[in-house]
């Protein structure tokens, strides 16, 4: 027998709290479509944990919940308890219940709603995604920004940038972003640290 999505959700969850405890360093936490890395990341191990069980909570109940799973693709970043939802929900009351999930999820202090409203994007227009996003994550590390420290989410062809980091270099992120081709926009959703 199977073990349940809740019952993966509880495993992995004791697991990378085990992890975390016993102060693995690096420590390198990944879900089902997001990772992080700690080293090198200014947010602490702690809240590194809460942001990968917050994606994993989420993306568990979208599972579990059959229709909802099969009507919509929802991508999932939290950062800092600043949660990104990317991708389409068939119907407002589609994003509505997808919303509705975020809201009940500890931890979430901030939704950015980003869901169009059409049928699930195709494997070819993700495929397109995913290569703009690694285009844009290896232009900021050949100009030598941490990698760590900006996360890059790609839906629609549209950049988003995610991360704790100085006003500055949130700005030289966005620029280099902004030069990778197909890019149709880029959307800063950076905390600003000193």
């Amino acid at each position: 027998m199977h073990p349940t999505i809740g019952e993966l959700l509880r495993g992995l969850t004791a697991g990378v709290i085990a992890l975390a405890l016993a102060g693995c360093t690096p420590l390198l936490i990944g879900g089902t479509a997001t990772g992080a890395a700690v080293i090198g990341d200014q947010r602490s191990v702690g809240v590194v944990v809460d942001d990968t069980l917050i994606e994993l909570q989420i993306e568990a109940v979208i599972a579990e919940n059959k229709p909802l799973h099969r009507e919509t693709h929802v991508e999932v970043m939290s950062v800092n308890g600043l949660v990104l939802l990317t991708g389409e929900a068939g119907t407002i009351a589609e994003r509505n219940d997808v919303l509705t999930i975020v809201r009940k999820i500890n931890g979430v202090r901030r939704i950015v709603n980003q869901l169009r409203i059409a049928p699930p994007s195709s494997f070819t227009a993700r495929l397109a995604d995913s290569w703009i996003t690694l285009r844009v994550k290896s232009a900021l590390v050949a100009h030598h920004l941490n990698a760590d420290q900006i996360k890059v989410v790609t839906a629609n062809r549209v950049v988003y940038l995610l991360g704790i980091v100085p006003p500055a270099q949130g700005n030289e992120a966005a620029l280099i972003a902004s030069r990778i081709p197909d890019v149709l926009s880029i959307i800063e959703l950076f905390e600003h640290h000193p």
